[in-house]
């Protein structure tokens, strides 16, 4: 079975992400194999392509949310793709070696087609269809909790406007995610909050890694921000060892070092680490320094 390397996966993305529908399909058409052959990736490069030839109508080939989770994060989840739709990215996608090399830990999934042409789909959804999302949203569970942003990030002021706009018309989702697209939110506090107003059914955790780090004390004071989550460096023998008692004690001497005496630790599970919720998205939890090690 044919697999798509990183470097034309890459290539993909860009193209998505500069809304270059034409050059997605001219891409997704040079991937080899047989697309009658079911779950590869000729099979999924296919069903995208004629979805966007489409003009984006009809059933999507891949679902908008993943309502079914996974053992890490058992809510739903929305996602772009990483890098070319966070504006604020900055270590996490930036490495030594160029784009895409930094400690991004979404490219690992994209090993898999579907993860990574649901993200292509819902990228370019974004600039060319959003109704499309905006629906989806519109029909997902009562009283469901949503991680807004596994991968990628709002990508301009027009997308968080859209998903503050839609949240607020869905007032019982319980939504937080993690952002690096500082400058948009502050801009988005300065132009419109005051005439629209933030939603009340999202929290807002600070990652690290962006390029506009010098903006983190303004972003604390906003009403959507519950805390930091923060990725540190451990032994890479540690690295995704959550439950190891060194892990954690690596975590919080890699924290101290930097100044941050009280943390708590992400056991790398999303909804197990309190009794009475995930923590990322309780109001209840605003101001704690959440860490995780680099996986």
């Amino acid at each position: 079975m044919a697999i798509v390397d990183r470097a034309t996966a890459l290539k993909i993305a860009g193209a998505a992400g500069a809304g270059d529908s034409a050059k997605v399909v001219e891409l997704l058409q040079t991937i080899p194999g047989d697309s009658s052959q079911v779950h590869s990736w000729a099979y999924h490069a296919q069903r995208l392509s004629d979805y966007i030839q489409r003009d984006y109508t009809g059933k999507a080939p891949f679902a908008i949310w993943n309502v079914d989770g996974n053992s890490k994060l058992p809510f739903a989840s929305f996602s772009t793709l990483p890098g070319v739709t966070c504006p604020g990215a900055g270590a996490c996608w930036f490495g030594r070696s160029g784009v895409g090399s930094g400690y991004c830990y979404t490219l690992k999934g994209w090993r898999y087609p579907a993860t990574l042409f649901r993200q292509v789909q819902n990228t370019l959804l974004m600039q060319h269809n959003r109704d499309v999302i905006a629906q989806a949203t519109y029909k997902l569970k009562q009283n469901t909790t949503c991680r807004l942003y596994v991968d990628g990030d709002f990508d301009s002021l027009r997308t968080l406007t859209f998903w503050m706009l839609v949240l607020r018309e869905r007032p019982d989702l319980q939504t937080y995610g993690y952002s690096k697209s500082w400058n948009l939110f502050l801009m988005f506090d300065r132009l419109w909050a005051g005439k629209i107003g933030w939603p009340k059914n999202y929290l807002l955790n600070l990652s690290n890694g962006s390029k506009y780090e010098h903006l983190r004390p303004k972003m604390e004071r906003l009403p959507v921000t519950r805390g930091n989550f923060i990725a540190l460096q451990v032994d890479k023998k540690l690295a995704g060892k959550y439950t190891d008692p060194e892990y954690k004690k690596a975590l919080r001497q890699s924290a101290k070092a930097q100044g941050i005496d009280k943390v708590f630790v992400c056991p790398g599970k999303c909804g197990t680490c309190t009794k009475v919720g995930h923590l990322c998205g309780m109001e209840s939890a605003t101001g704690v320094n959440v860490v995780i090690g680099v996986h």
